[in-house]
């Protein structure tokens, strides 16, 4: 049979089976495969039934597609679901036991460009393990890694659920601070010393998307340390802070000696889910949702979670 005939034959089992393309395909001992952020081609020959994922925000994409059942290993900061504290722990985020890794014998691994040493990947290629690396830096990243993930997983039909979802939600947010004043904000990521969202940050692309603009969006770096003094200069109209610094009240209070801020002045700090915002997946949607809301509070139509940002600041 010649390829053409081949490959007619099996979309026609597509319609007469319900298959997607790439299912078929691989059911018929081919491989399906992708290219990863970082142009590297990925193929898995069967369905992966052994994943092991080395980010959080990996480990929440597995378990959103429904394939949550197929990990044998994450990091341990991979908590969320909660079924994930469920999978076994092969190390620290920045430092997996590689020894754990290889002993699961996975067929898939999901990990980050961020944080995870190349040789590590490396050595994985090298035993013939399958590495997808994730370099997610905006909304339109995420979503092709979705895409990419669930073509190995042979998950197509979630991700479109998932995908539909996140653009229709992140179309209304579009709609709603489309034409609205510019909100300036600063997005703090570090105390001591002062480290905030760069322009080339995964912080930095959502106040864009948000309809804010970022006063370090001149700084030509992901996090930059930033002085007291250049705050003082741009004087933002509002400051958010990863609740992994600060919560609540004690947020504020580390800004009390600045007065003359307008944030301070009109309670406008706030700190926010470490872990909701800053890691590049499924979930961010979610805060971009609360994003907008902080940064355009009386624009009629943003979220509801808008409603409480104001009660709680009432209440100070």
């Amino acid at each position: 049979m010649s390829f053409r005939g081949f490959v007619l034959g099996l979309l026609a089992l597509c319609i007469y089976s319900g298959l997607s393309f790439e299912k078929a395909w691989a059911e018929s001992g081919h491989p399906i495969c992708v290219k990863d952020s970082m142009g590297v081609q990925v193929c898995v020959h069967d369905t992966p039934k052994k994943i092991i994922s080395l980010a959080p925000s990996l480990t929440e994409l597995v378990f959103e597609l429904g394939a949550g059942s197929s990990l044998v290993g994450r990091t341990t900061r991979c908590n969320f679901p909660d079924d994930a504290k469920n999978v076994p722990d092969i190390g620290a985020y920045m430092k997996p036991d590689f020894e754990k890794l290889v002993a699961a014998r996975p067929d898939l691994v999901l990990a980050p460009k961020t944080g995870i040493r190349p040789e590590l990947i490396d050595r994985l290629r090298r035993l013939k393990i399958p590495v997808y690396v994730d370099d997610s830096l905006n909304i339109e990243d995420i979503r092709n890694v979705i895409t990419n993930v669930a073509k190995l997983l042979r998950k197509e039909n979630e991700a479109g659920q998932i995908l539909d979802d996140m653009q229709s939600r992140r179309d209304r947010i579009n709609k709603l601070v489309k034409g609205k004043e510019k909100t300036t904000a600063l997005f703090v990521v570090g105390v001591r010393p002062l480290v905030v969202a760069g322009s080339k940050s995964f912080l930095g692309s959502l106040i864009r998307e948000a309809g804010g603009v970022n006063i370090a969006e001149r700084v030509d770096v992901e996090y930059p340390k930033f002085s007291i003094e250049e705050v003082i200069r741009t004087n933002p109209d509002v400051i958010l802070i990863l609740d992994k610094e600060c919560h609540g009240e004690d947020c504020l209070n580390q800004w009390k000696n600045h007065i003359h801020l307008k944030a301070v002045q009109e309670n406008r700090i706030h700190d926010l889910d470490a872990d909701l915002m800053s890691r590049p997946g499924v979930r961010t949607i979610e805060g971009l949702e609360k994003l907008s809301a902080l940064l355009h509070p009386n624009v009629p139509g943003t979220p509801e979670i808008s409603r409480e940002i104001r009660n709680s600041a009432k209440n100070r």
